[in-house]
């Protein structure tokens, strides 16, 4: 049998998995399984991380569907464009200049999106009119 199991990170593969490090109960069973048993554990971790892994990108899909739609809502009240309406909600969030600073990620993180759809909004161009315009308002 090929074992693919490696010592040094099942913690960070069962965090990954779970959400956090591995308690006694796992370690001590870690440490009375052989060869065959940590295999198996660590396949049981894989397939408990690829569900995790579909259920992460099932909820950034279902948040890209839900910002498209406050978006267009925003645009149905006489929003321009997308930037306009992406500026409102910034806005209404009551983002500080301090969060701003970060940019489209730290938009993305708060809406839970995936880090790729600052390239499908035009998030940072919003950010920069309300960064501008609270410098204006100084």
């Amino acid at each position: 049998m090929t074992y693919t199991f490696d010592e040094t990170i099942v913690s960070d593969l069962h965090k990954d998995a779970y959400g956090y490090r591995p308690r006694d109960m796992f370690w001590a069973t870690w440490e009375d399984a052989d060869m065959d048993g940590k295999q198996a554990i660590w396949d049981r971790l894989l397939v408990v991380l690829e569900a995790e892994m579909e259920l992460q990108r099932q909820a950034e899909s279902m948040a890209v569907i839900a910002l498209h739609q406050r978006i267009q809502g925003l645009m149905l009240l006489r929003a321009k464009d997308e930037v306009q309406a992406l500026k409102w909600i910034i806005q209404a969030e009551g983002f500080s200049k301090f969060d701003l600073m970060y940019g489209a990620d730290y938009i993305c993180f708060h809406f839970d999106l995936p880090y790729s759809a600052k390239n499908e909004f035009p998030i940072q161009e919003a950010i920069n009119e309300v960064l501008a315009s609270l410098e204006e308002s100084v």
